[in-house]
């Protein structure tokens, strides 16, 4: 039992020595550039513009993203073709199987769910470049009720008061004689 914990912290060990020595040896094989020229933010062989702090507009982030998962998801459609061609002439893997028609549902229903959410996307106005924003007037929520909490000096003033006003309890008889 003892020895799989082992071999756990044997790995993490060799994990995290390969992380930092891959770190340590590229800061000392890496170029140094000290100059202005060198500092520059690189931007695809463009002269920068600008602050590199500057906000990008979340348009195209949300473009970029749908354009990323639909590219990825279109990826996944090569090895569904090969599977299809495969299972429609009955050979390869597929043969025998008579899993043709399963196959083309499947890529069909893939293609589906992507058309449907191309048209989630699209409808709900994330591909449009240029969105028109629509807002009312600002209308300040209507005033609270302030709470007057009393101050210190007020409570200590109330219990005086307060004390001031209890009777005073009777003195014994027997203990006065």
């Amino acid at each position: 039992m003892y020895f799989d914990y082992l071999n756990a912290l044997v790995f993490a060990a060799v994990g995290f020595v390969f992380v930092f020595a891959n770190l340590i040896l590229a800061s000392v094989l890496r170029p140094k550039r000290k100059t202005d020229v060198g500092l520059e933010t690189y931007e695809c062989g463009e002269e920068t513009i600008g602050d590199a702090w500057i906000q990008f507009d979340i348009r195209y982030y949300t473009v970029a993203l749908v354009y990323v998962i639909f590219a990825v998801e279109i990826a996944f459609l090569f090895p569904w073709a090969l599977v299809l061609g495969d299972a429609v002439a009955n050979q390869g893997a597929a043969k025998g199987a008579g899993i043709g028609a399963f196959v083309l549902l499947e890529g069909v229903l893939f293609i589906v769910i992507l058309f449907l959410g191309l048209a989630y996307v699209w409808a709900k106005g994330d591909l449009d470049w240029v969105l028109s924003y629509r807002h009312s007037t600002y209308q300040p929520p209507e005033l609270r009720a302030k709470i007057n909490l009393p101050q210190v000096k007020e409570i200590e003033a109330a219990q005086e008061a307060q004390k001031a006003a209890e009777p005073k309890p009777a003195p014994d008889t027997e203990e006065a004689a």
